[in-house]
């Protein structure tokens, strides 16, 4: 496939926020994912926080070549205050129809943002979400998340990986930004506020490959009382809350005995 596609201006303009932090291991794979999207209107964004290793040296010397496939490409590297600071620094210097959330240890099947744009439309607030490949350090696939959303398990989880999701910016226009109380849940807090207003969850069939050891995966624990908390502050049955609340618990402390 040429990487020299002819940009397309009727086509939706797509943003990618990808949030990086001492990422110098992972954030080839999420560069290069995004060189090879078939898509070819996107505006890439990276919000750097600092970092102290290679990374931000790395992202520097693929900025050509993103520019050269005809995308725009904004770059910052500043402290900031988490991962929810991150992404709204990122959503405030989006100019995208449609937003995407690509983390710095993930990467895009070549056709994800592509098969996103399609599910999605613009001019209505709109979540699609896709299936999720879980790798491990050997980029083997070791679990497929294909799941359909389904309401009645929403105490326990959504059935999808944030990261694989894409909205339309009248969707954040709509629901707003990330809250920076929450450290790890703050995709969890945001997608429950989604669903307070009434927004189908779209399924597509766009592909996120995410890598094992992340925020999320390492602290699964603090991952599950924030999502408790996000629960109740947006108004869910506390009964059921504490109930599923428990057994998540139980299921958390099986998993990692095994």
């Amino acid at each position: 496939m040429s990487l020299k596609l002819i940009k397309d201006k009727n086509k939706p303009l797509v943003s990618i926020i990808t949030t990086t932090f001492n990422s110098e291991l992972t954030i080839k794979d999420t560069l290069e994912s995004i060189l090879k999207q078939t898509y070819n209107n996107i505006e890439y964004i990276i919000i750097d926080g600092m970092s102290e290793d290679k990374t931000v040296s790395i992202i520097n010397s693929y900025k050509s070549k993103i520019t050269e496939r005809g995308f725009v490409f904004k770059l910052i590297s500043e402290k900031d205050k988490g991962i929810a600071d991150a992404w709204n620094k990122g959503l405030k210097l989006s100019t995208g129809d449609v937003i995407g959330l690509l983390n710095s240890d993930d990467w895009y099947d070549e056709s994800a943002i592509e098969k996103a744009v399609s599910c999605l439309d613009i001019n209505k607030p709109e979540l699609s979400y896709g299936i999720c490949k879980r790798v491990n350090n050997s980029k083997e696939v070791i679990e497929v998340i294909n799941h359909t959303f389904k309401p009645q398990r929403i105490y326990l989880n959504f059935g999808f990986s944030h990261t694989t999701c894409f909205a339309t910016k009248k969707l954040y226009d709509l629901i707003g930004v990330f809250k920076l109380d929450y450290k790890i849940a703050l995709d969890t807090d945001f997608l429950l506020r989604c669903y307070k207003k009434g927004i189908i969850f779209k399924k597509c069939n766009n592909i996120t490959y995410m890598r094992l050891g992340g925020v999320s995966t390492k602290h699964k624990m603090t991952a599950h009382y924030e999502h408790q908390k996000a629960l109740k502050v947006n108004g869910f049955n506390p009964i059921l809350v504490f109930f599923f609340g428990l057994l998540k618990k139980w299921m958390l402390q099986l998993s990692n005995n095994r």
